[in-house]
């Protein structure tokens, strides 16, 4: 019986980590989204004019939002160094192998070092357990953080530093303390949260009277810490310091709470991430009080990690509304979070068994969290899937839009992503794929479009033209004062034998002045067409609501490489 639970249990692991790499090995696209722009395009058109090492140095360390990318930039100049072009996916690749990491570590983690009692730990005569490790597996292979893995820099920064954080503290007390400090160091400039990792370390040690590694960290850390802030601008200004006043103490504290309690956000109970974020400080300061850090000090150390993490993102987003630390980028830290804590009561709860000379209470809770954790990751892949078909999807659009058209969309203007782009493609350095219309051209669906009692349409169309036998429609559209969230847009064309529907290419528009809001409404319609320009119907579905808007031949056609741009607000009826 206990093998085969063995094998089955193997089995899941299996099942649930190949099924999200394969999924990032499928769906990743080599092409830049949104910050790669500044933070890779710019940097690596820039390069050749850094003729110093200092040059190249301060361009490494030139700052993005409150953070300085340098493992990112340096990952990309390294791509190009190897294989003369920047491959965007290569970035995503290894975000790949970093949470491949995590987990690594974090089942080593439940084994006890050598410094620790062995009789507190998750092990069996066999070695590590392997039941205890899948609620962990359910909880970090599961696409809420779908936006971390396909977007590149993300992949790197936002996986990269809790990977490295978990590995120096994993050194820290493996006897590989030298080790620990060469990690911190690659973590300080990987992210914004990257900088707590050396501190930690000395607090570690610290706390264990290990002195002479206390000493050899702070000679690290304190000229590491003043290059790092050398030249630092802070982007919220004094806005920070006026919003952690006694009288708005609150809204930080709400945001960090909201973070940690991610996993579980649903906007029919907001205020669940908030009690669970607030269940997780107060069993922290519990393990605090049990020295839980003589028992497990990797695993506690990589949850100070997590808290203090939710701590800067809330004072990095703190002009903004408890919404903003639910997106997707921040879940692959939530679900981290949620993982260490998961852990560290599986650990108290072996040590109190061990006293009362029983498992019941371990069996049963591993097994509610198993459970528990296999229906979240099921109900979250479901969910995201398509999510993530769009998101290569709008990448695919972008590419097609910028080598046709000289546009892209998932960009903020001020980028000057197209002129940007152009110049490292001029220069060999970065060989997208050819976009062709025949690739992603529309198919046709059989719908009958109603609009909702008092919804219309605001929409705007960019490209309307008529392109190598395919009419091209492409802008953007929304119900009009809703919040857009992947909204399914559909254009239809009149025919002599009626209406025809078809689908379209879903891309972001950060380029509109509300992206906050508008930023999931473009479409591109790509439809097998040869005549003149047809009246064209818009529809758009956006949860329970739904809109449509009948657009009559443009007066004055334009030839392939214009945009016949208009816009206009108008009523959901033919």
């Amino acid at each position: 019986m206990k093998r085969a639970l063995y094998w089955l249990t193997l089995l899941i692991a299996a099942l649930v980590v190949g099924y999200y790499a394969g999924t990032v090995l499928w769906y990743a696209y080599d092409f830049p989204y949104m910050d790669d722009y500044p933070v890779v395009v710019d940097f690596l058109n820039r390069l050749p004019a850094a003729t110093s090492v200092g040059e190249k140095v301060a361009l490494l360390m030139e700052q993005n939002n409150f953070h300085r990318l340098v493992l990112a930039k340096g990952l990309a100049w390294a791509n190009v160094l190897l294989t003369g072009s920047v491959d965007f996916r290569v970035l995503q690749y290894v975000g790949l192998l970093f949470l491949l990491l995590t987990a690594w570590l974090l089942w080593r983690s439940t084994e006890a070092p050598a410094s620790v009692v062995s009789n507190t730990s998750l092990t069996t005569e066999a070695g590590a357990s392997v039941l205890p490790s899948l609620p962990v597996l359910f909880l970090l292979f599961q696409f809420q953080g779908w936006n971390i893995a396909f977007w590149s820099i993300v992949a790197v920064s936002n996986v990269g530093a809790p990977a490295l954080a978990l590995l120096a503290f994993f050194l820290a007390n493996r006897q590989r303390e030298g080790w620990a400090v060469v990690v911190g160091l690659v973590a300080l400039f990987t992210n914004g949260n990257g900088i707590l990792v050396l501190p930690l370390l000395a607090v570690c040690w610290a706390l264990q009277l290990r002195w002479r590694w206390v000493l050899a960290t702070a000679a690290v850390t304190i000229p590491a810490l003043l290059f790092y802030f050398q030249n630092y601008q802070n982007p919220a200004g004094s806005a920070i310091s006026a919003l952690f006043s006694p009288a708005k103490i609150g809204h930080p504290l709400a945001l960090d709470t909201a973070f940690l309690g991610a996993l579980v956000y649903h906007p029919a109970v907001p205020w669940l991430p908030i009690l669970l974020g607030i269940l997780t400080i107060i069993w922290t300061i519990y393990l605090l009080r049990i020295r839980f850090d003589r028992q497990n000090p990797t695993l506690f150390w990589l949850l100070i990690f997590l808290h203090l993490s939710g701590l800067m993102l809330a004072v990095n987003r703190i002009q903004n509304d408890t919404s903003i630390v639910f997106a997707s980028r921040y879940r692959n830290i939530t679900a981290l979070h949620m993982a260490a804590v998961y852990l560290t009561m599986v650990a108290v709860l072996v040590r109190y068994n061990a006293r009362w000379q029983s498992r019941r209470a371990v069996n049963w809770f591993v097994g509610t969290a198993t459970l528990a954790t296999a229906g979240l990751w099921l109900v979250s892949n479901i969910t995201y899937h398509s999510k993530i078909v769009r998101f290569q999807e709008l990448k695919q659009t972008d590419n097609l839009l910028w080598q046709r058209y000289g546009q892209i969309r998932a960009s903020a203007p001020q980028y000057r992503p197209v002129q940007h782009l152009q110049q490292l493609a001029l220069r060999g350095i970065f060989k997208p794929e050819t976009a062709s219309l025949a690739s992603l051209q529309s198919r046709p669906v059989v719908i009958v479009p109603t609009a909702t009692p008092g919804d219309s349409l605001v929409y705007g169309i960019d490209i309307q033209l008529i392109d190598a036998g395919y009419l091209v429609i492409s802008g953007w559209a929304k119900v009009a004062g809703r919040k857009a969230n992947f909204n399914d847009t559909f254009v239809g064309i009149q025919t002599p034998a009626g209406w025809q529907y078809y689908t379209t290419l879903f891309h972001q528009r950060l380029d509109k002045a509300d992206s906050a809001n508008d930023k999931d409404t473009g479409f591109t319609a790509i439809i097998p067409y040869k005549g003149t320009m047809p009246t064209v119907a818009i529809f758009v579905k956006s949860g329970r609501s739904s809109a449509l808007h009948l657009c009559q031949p443009s007066a004055s056609f334009q030839p392939v490489g214009a945009a016949n741009a208009f816009h206009g607000k108008t009523s959901g009826r033919f």
